[in-house]
């Protein structure tokens, strides 16, 4: 019996799923080759639904297709990945700015619950949680906007983030001890309607470790 296309789309999503839980977890290192073959053989499915995963995994920067060669995991430069952080400062900044003209007390309120849910996993010494909770804080605050735009492209940034956090294992996820602190500023700047010191805050907020420690000791 043919599949449907809905039980083909439902397929794919299934494929897709688990190849993005196996790269951002690294189960998949940087430069693996992906076999269309050998993975419809491995999930038990068909080429199809491996090849439209594969294409929606392309399109997010996670797998790169070389001509002649396949697809393979793609395998980013010291220089790549800061370039994806330039880029997800810029948007952040930008979402941040929006939001301290626009933000209700409801999404103040939201913020400040997802702060005091930080507070209790650094208690814990949860890292793990607290690098989930992180992504969900900024992605909060895309969403506040109303801009679906400014969401998809952040959700992009965050994915590769949390596989850049995978492949620099001497770059331990943010500063945990200041966790807490570090996005109570966030929510004060947007909640004092100011858009400028909102964007200023989180652009700060962004900057990679040594750049802040070099701007302290200037």
């Amino acid at each position: 019996m043919k599949k449907t296309g809905r039980r083909k789309g439902l397929e794919s999503i299934r494929v897709y799923e688990s190849l993005r839980d196996q790269l951002v977890s690294g189960k998949l290192g940087p430069g693996t080759r992906l076999s269309q073959h050998v993975l419809a053989q491995s999930m038990g499915t068909s080429n199809g639904p491996v090849i439209s995963a594969l294409r929606r995994l392309t399109h997010e920067g996670l797998v790169k297709h070389v001509r002649g060669h396949g697809c393979k995991v793609t395998d980013w430069s010291d220089q790549e990945l800061e370039d994806k952080l330039v880029i997800r400062r810029a948007l952040e900044t930008e979402a941040a700015r929006l939001l301290a003209t626009e933000s209700k007390s409801k999404d103040i309120a939201r913020l400040q619950k997802m702060v005091e849910g930080m507070a209790e996993l650094v208690r814990k010494e949860k890292r793990e949680e607290a690098g989930a909770a992180d992504v969900k804080f900024h992605m909060a605050i895309a969403s506040m906007t109303g801009s679906p735009s400014l969401q998809e492209a952040l959700e992009r940034c965050h994915l590769l983030e949390v596989v850049r956090r995978r492949l620099k294992t001497n770059d331990a996820f943010g500063d945990f001890q200041n966790l807490v602190e570090n996005h109570q500023l966030l929510v004060d700047a947007i909640a004092s309607g100011n858009p400028d010191l909102a964007g200023k805050t989180m652009h700060y907020h962004l900057l990679p470790r040594r750049v802040k420690q070099a701007l302290k000791g200037s």
